[in-house]
């Protein structure tokens, strides 16, 4: 019936929740303060690269945008080549979120990944 509904006007109330409305926020104050913070930080260049690096030294995760850098491919594999090997040496962990995000851990916190599940041979 849902096609017929939709030829003849006929259409059901859905509520859908605002998500905005619910995710709003107070702004960046955080009261108590915390040991660390989850923070998100747009890549435009290698300075922000420096900036993620010195997040991670404080203990917080950063949810990387990789989307102004997007149009740079090399500079951006070299920045995120540079994050892996920080990574790597302070035992943090990096990981592929989306095509535009990458998730960065300090030291001492790893990422569960998935692995690819197996395909079916025919």
């Amino acid at each position: 019936m849902g096609l017929l509904d939709k030829i003849f006007g006929k259409s059901e109330n859905v509520d859908v929740p605002d998500l905005e409305e619910v995710m709003e926020a107070e702004g960046d104050v955080v009261s108590p303060p915390a040991e660390f913070y989850v923070k998100r930080i747009d890549l435009r260049n290698e300075g922000d690269g420096d900036l993620v690096v010195k997040e991670l030294v404080q203990k917080n995760i950063i949810i990387l945008n990789l989307l102004p850098l997007s149009k740079q491919p090399n500079r951006l594999k070299g920045i995120i080549a540079k994050l892996k090997s920080h990574a790597n040496k302070t035992n943090g962990d990096i990981a592929l979120l989306s095509t535009d995000a990458i998730l960065l851990t300090p030291s001492n916190v790893k990422i569960v990944k998935s692995k690819p599940k197996p395909k079916k041979p025919l």
